[in-house]
């Protein structure tokens, strides 16, 4: 069996295929591996390793293509035309054009038993699936009812040799030119964007809020799970107090302070529960989360005032108590549901460590630091 054909049986039955370094490491990136392994890690009695430098019987041009260029390939099964030749340049691996793409992972997921094109597939190495062995014809006189079987035999027609005719025709420079222009296309179009002041002026706006505290918009209704009166506690302390336990008056703003793994200095939120006092636009730059009650009302005053919108641009969480039921239209918003247990406060810490986990993501996509 051929290495492409083990590659083959491990990829279309779902099973796994592991990258190592020289020295025998996991790594995911495929220009720094050595070897494919064929099952899992540490498994030495059904596993195998697989030369990634090795020649296929894969040709494109006429040439054997390495099996690195091969599972870099299908690792790139679900991207873009664009994507994927990005990623080779960046790899510095062969792009292989968009139907011989297709086809080489229709072959290795199992969907097909061969590949059209000649010169484009494996080499008659071995019988594929579903194909008579080169002694049926040998055979066939001898077996008359084999011999009637093969006179009302069809020629079964693919895509390939649909497209192709009887005479091959490689249209791969035709595919490499077209992958380009449209990379090609797609950079000028971000540069004159960039050049016209349409996109620096966000990016503009983005970076001076980042160097400002972040803010987080919780509910101004007394029925809220949160309010400014035990959302500084909760955010700093993991203790969860209900509101109606802390006799006011409160102020609308306060704040938290949290030292996250990302970033040297502890990060200061100011907290508010009305958007009073957003006198500037910037102010909303700096919005990081929405926390929300549900109730729609709460966003008349906001800049967008639609939740479809203001979810869209600012990250929501929905907090409620475990055994409440969430709102239809609170499932369709996008927003984060986060469970509280009513009594079980020691559950506090692991609710925290998601959410902080969240907006320290959020933090560093806007680019804080």
């Amino acid at each position: 069996m051929s290495t492409l054909e083990k590659l083959r049986n491990q990829l279309s039955q779902s099973r796994p295929v592991n990258l190592l370094t020289q020295g025998n490491e996991d790594t995911k990136d495929i220009s720094a591996a050595k070897w494919a392994l064929l099952g899992n890690t540490g498994d030495n009695s059904s596993s195998e390793k697989l030369d990634l430098d090795e020649d296929t019987d894969f040709q494109v041009d006429g040439k054997h293509i390495p099996l690195r260029v091969v599972l870099h390939c299908w690792q790139h099964k679900d991207s873009s035309a664009a994507d994927y030749l990005a990623d080779c340049q960046a790899k510095n691996l062969t792009n292989i054009s968009f139907l011989q793409r297709q086809d080489i992972l229709s072959w290795l997921s199992g969907k097909s038993q061969g590949l059209g094109g000649g010169t484009t597939g494996p080499s008659a190495t071995g019988t594929a699936a579903g194909a008579l062995p080169a002694t049926t014809e040998g055979s066939a006189a001898a077996d008359p009812v084999l011999q009637e079987a093969l006179a009302h035999e069809k020629v079964l027609l693919d895509h390939n040799s649909s497209l192709r005719g009887a005479k091959p025709t490689n249209f791969g420079y035709l595919i490499k030119e077209a992958e380009l222009k449209l990379v090609h296309s797609l950079k000028s179009s971000r540069r004159s964007q960039k050049s016209s002041g349409g996109v620096s002026k966000y990016e503009n706006s983005q970076k001076a809020a980042a160097k400002k505290d972040p803010i987080i918009l919780i509910p101004s209704a007394a029925s809220s799970i949160f309010t400014t009166a035990n959302i500084k506690q909760f955010l700093e302390d993991s203790v969860y107090v209900h509101p109606r336990d802390l006799p006011g008056p409160h102020p609308d703003v306060t704040t938290a302070v949290k030292k996250l793994d990302r970033f040297a200095k502890p990060v200061k939120f100011l907290i508010a529960n009305n958007t009073r006092l957003f006198t500037k636009p910037e102010y909303w730059d700096r919005v990081v989360a929405v926390f929300t009650t549900g109730h729609a009302w709460q966003f008349n005053n906001y800049q967008w005032s639609n939740p479809s919108e203001l979810f869209q641009r600012c990250k929501g969480y929905y907090f409620y108590f475990a055994g409440d039921v969430v709102p239809k239209h609170v499932e369709q918003w996008n927003v984060q549901r986060v469970e509280l247990d009513k009594n079980k406060r020691f559950r506090d810490v692991e609710v925290l460590r998601y959410f902080w986990n969240t907006i320290e993501r959020e933090l560093v996509g806007r680019g804080y630091s």
